[in-house]
């Protein structure tokens, strides 16, 4: 009976707990989040936007590694007076290989190859015989015979001769029925004809390879900057050779920067710049000379460098310290480009105008008839006065530059009048301008970026001035004690500073760079454009 009851209450009681599990209710009010939080408790974390939430980063595909290219297969072939065509059968056969061999492929061959692929055998069989392979597939090998076939060139080259011709001359002589003249004359000529010589080069590396054959040909068109040729293979390979070679060379380039500097000397160096003084007083430019057996402290006519090292601003600062042997002046400093073995000229000069001027007498009106006029005819002349500068560079390998330079300098000192009798009768007065020349023809061999200083061309010049009582000092006898005339004697050096720089890449990023800061920016070219409308 007891057991029977326990198992009522048991039964009674599972059923109460089923009963309570099954009205038991989710009240969405007693969410973490809806509810009070007491403060003994952390708060839930505020749920993150969606635009924050980052992509997800899916891994790239693994990369296989590059499979290396199985070595070809090597031979040894070692034959002696053989023929060609059963050669090449015979090795197509032991590689396992397609051949085709032309007919005109012809010739005996001797050769000994120990452990040599393949095209390397082929290669010295072209060397023996007049043969062209080729794989067109890996196992499909062809052989022709090397006959002549066209190749078109390209060349970028102006079309364009140039003849240069420059002299020197000085005489010296005493006028009379017995003359003791003196001449030396000095004659430098440069013919330059870019296409016509290359034509002759291509017809001599022909005519040297080509064994008699007559075949080959040579198609010039300068106007398209395009060569053909037709010539064999092994031809080909030399023609190639040659004109790569001369069109990097031909297209050298060099900016040559001069500058042409008057020192006015003072009393302490009426001999002349002293270049020992100079370097000594800047540790940072060093003077090198060329010349042999002159000190640098007396130097006529020198030939110095300043090392490249010393910079581009290199000349400016020498320029400044020569101010110390007196008054310095910038006479002109351009700058030119010039390509490899061309020759650039500079002129920077005024053609001043003056007159010849022949006088063709009259004759006098008589009983025998009426007279005629003085006619006087005149011719007109021009003459250059300012900086004239031929240049003609030599780029080497090793960026050396050959410079053949020629710089001039004139300018008038004064006018004379023509002494021609008859203009004197006819009291006509004609001036002539008396023109000093200064010159230096040089051949200097430097580094690019070195500085090369040629200097030394003395000259004496005579400064008269007047000065006195107006009015007075011209009165006849007694006007020299009203007056003063003072004679001064300037002793002037010309100094020439010439800096070639070889230009590989001619462009604002590679040796242009340090002109940049002389282009207009976009900055620069809104506030000019500005200014314009403001104004």
């Amino acid at each position: 009976m007891l057991n029977v009851d326990r198992k009522i209450l048991s039964i009674a009681f599972s059923l109460a707990l089923l009963s309570a599990c099954d009205t038991l209710q989710f009240d969405p009010a007693d969410a973490i989040g809806e509810r009070p939080v007491d403060g003994r408790h952390l708060a839930a974390p505020e749920a993150a936007p969606e635009s924050n939430i980052p992509n997800i980063v899916r891994p790239l595909p693994a990369v296989t590694a590059p499979q290396s290219e199985a070595p070809l297969a090597l031979y040894s072939v070692v034959v002696q007076d053989v023929e060609v065509r059963q050669l090449l059968f015979a090795m197509a056969r032991d590689a396992d290989i397609n051949i085709d061999v032309h007919s005109a492929v012809t010739g005996s061959v001797s050769l000994n190859a120990i452990d040599q692929t393949l095209p390397q055998i082929l290669d010295r069989l072209a060397r023996q015989v007049s043969i062209v392979w080729d794989f067109e597939r890996e196992d499909y090998l062809t052989v022709e015979a090397d006959l002549p076939e066209l190749r078109n060139y390209r060349i970028d080259y102006v079309n364009v001769a140039r003849n240069a011709q420059s002299t020197v001359a000085v005489a010296s002589g005493v006028g009379g029925d017995e003359t003791n003249t003196s001449t030396s004359t000095l004659s430098q000529v440069s013919n330059n004809d870019f296409w016509q010589m290359l034509e002759s080069n291509l017809a001599t590396i022909l005519g040297e390879s080509a064994e008699g054959d007559s075949s080959s040909s040579i198609i010039m068109s300068p106007e398209s900057g395009l060569v053909t040729v037709r010539a064999t293979n092994r031809q080909h390979e030399d023609v190639f050779t040659f004109i790569e070679t001369v069109r990097t060379r031909a297209l050298y380039q060099v900016l040559i920067e001069a500058t042409i500097v008057e020192v006015n000397l003072n009393d302490r160096f009426q001999s002349g710049v002293d270049w020992s003084l100079l370097a000594r007083d800047n540790g940072q430019v060093s003077f090198t000379q060329d010349l042999l057996g002159l000190n640098l402290a007396s130097t006529p006519t020198n030939v110095l460098t300043i090392d490249k090292s010393a910079g581009p601003d290199a000349i400016t600062s020498t320029v400044r310290l020569l101010s110390q042997f007196g008054e310095t002046k910038v006479l002109s400093s351009p700058k030119i480009m010039a390509l490899n073995n061309q020759t650039a000229m500079l002129r920077v000069v005024d053609s001043r105008i003056y007159f010849t001027i022949s006088v063709e007498p009259g004759v006098a009106a008589s009983a025998a008839g009426p007279g005629t006029p003085t006619v006087f005819t005149s011719e007109v002349h021009s003459v250059p006065i300012g900086f004239t500068m031929a240049v003609t560079p030599q780029i080497s390998e090793n960026d050396q530059v050959t410079l053949n330079v020629r710089p001039t300098i004139s300018r008038i000192i004064r006018f004379v009048n023509d002494p021609n009798p008859a203009l004197a009768q006819e009291n006509v007065i004609n001036q002539i301008p008396e023109v000093q020349i200064r010159e230096i023809e040089s051949i200097l061999k430097v580094e690019s970026g070195q500085i090369a200083i040629l200097g030394g061309l003395m000259q004496d010049t005579v400064e008269n001035s007047n000065s006195g009582l107006p009015g007075l000092n011209r009165l006849p006898i007694v006007g020299n004690l009203f007056s003063q005339k003072d004679e001064n004697l300037v002793k002037t050096e010309l100094i020439i500073f010439i800096r070639p720089v070889v230009i590989r890449q001619p462009s604002i990023e590679g040796d242009f760079e340090n002109f940049r800061e002389y282009l207009p920016t976009a900055s620069n070219s809104d506030t000019s454009r500005n200014a314009r409308l403001a104004f």
